[in-house]
């Protein structure tokens, strides 16, 4: 029984890992993305 425990959990831990590579976000639906020019217009002169 304890084996069972152990392989469902690291199954789950991996299928979740494997989203969060992915992109896939399990637990926040709506992120803010920032946007494409903001990260350049900081250190442009």
């Amino acid at each position: 029984m304890f084996k069972i425990y152990v392989t469902s959990g690291l199954l789950a831990l991996s299928l979740f890992s494997y989203a969060q590579y992915h992109g896939w976000s399990v637990w926040s639906v709506s992120e803010s993305k920032p946007q494409p020019g903001a990260a350049r217009s900081a250190y442009h002169k």
